[in-house]
């Protein structure tokens, strides 16, 4: 497996990423899971695969679902427990994940599985997710899809966020681009002005095609499945950041 921990923006600087990720970011993306999820009915029981410092989490919490966090990165469990409880999050893999049909819903957001070191392992996270949910439980994948990002590295997008120092405190460079058709590569760079610290590191992106993952999660056994270009719910046009639904 691909190990996030190797990552310094999920490891030794994990405690940095609500700064240049807030949560207003992904408001539109988590409204839209929200209310899928309620649509399901049931216990409102999900787990967020990948949950990161629990962003989701908190939201999901907040609008009457039971969710729960699985992430392998204990800086970032350590923020998602300060928003949700430390009984709302564990520490793992999704490779061992082995709930019995636990949850009304799984998630798994921001190009989460494309942490998988290739097709075989994300069948197997698929697969256990499947197992994983209840008759009727649905699936909310958000991946990377490299057939539409850019064949060489692009100039970098920029954010300014607010920071310890005040407005613009905070800046990180990003950009991606597709080393072949089913790889995305993710450079991060981040600056902290006033606290002097910064790094830069590059992400390598597996399985990154949203026609692969689905058809991985349609051999796991999930069924109606769909690839969404984003939140407004429209078929893939030309997003590198697509949805994937399903349900078992």
């Amino acid at each position: 497996m691909i190990d996030a921990n190797n990552y310094q923006l999920y490891g030794a600087f994990g405690d940095r990423y609500d700064l240049h990720t807030p949560a207003h970011h992904y408001q539109h993306d988590h409204q839209f899971l929200i209310q899928r999820i309620q649509a399901i009915g049931g216990l409102g029981r999900v787990l967020d695969v990948g949950c990161g410092t629990g962003v989701f989490l908190e939201k999901a919490l907040a609008a009457g679902l039971d969710p729960i966090g699985l992430d392998p990165a204990p800086a970032m469990l350590q923020l998602a427990s300060q928003k949700v409880g430390k009984s709302r999050v564990r520490l793992g893999y999704m490779q061992d994940l082995d709930d019995q049909k636990a949850f009304n819903a799984i998630t798994a957001l921001s190009w989460s599985l494309n942490y998988c070191r290739d097709y075989e392992e994300l069948c197997t996270v698929l697969t256990r997710c499947k197992e994983a949910l209840h008759s009727g439980g649905g699936l909310f994948l958000q991946v990377a899809h490299a057939p539409h990002a850019a064949k060489q590295a692009p100039d970098f997008f920029m954010d300014y966020e607010v920071g310890p120092g005040g407005p613009q405190d905070i800046v990180l460079k990003y950009r991606f681009w597709a080393a072949d058709n089913q790889t995305m590569m993710a450079e991060y760079n981040f600056e902290c002005i006033s606290m002097a610290d910064s790094f830069s590191e590059v992400h390598v992106l597996k399985v990154a095609d949203a026609i692969l993952v689905a058809r991985a999660a349609e051999e796991a056994g999930f069924i109606d499945l769909e690839i969404l270009e984003d939140y407004g719910g429209g078929p893939l046009e030309k997003t590198i950041n697509p949805f994937i639904v399903g349900r078992v």
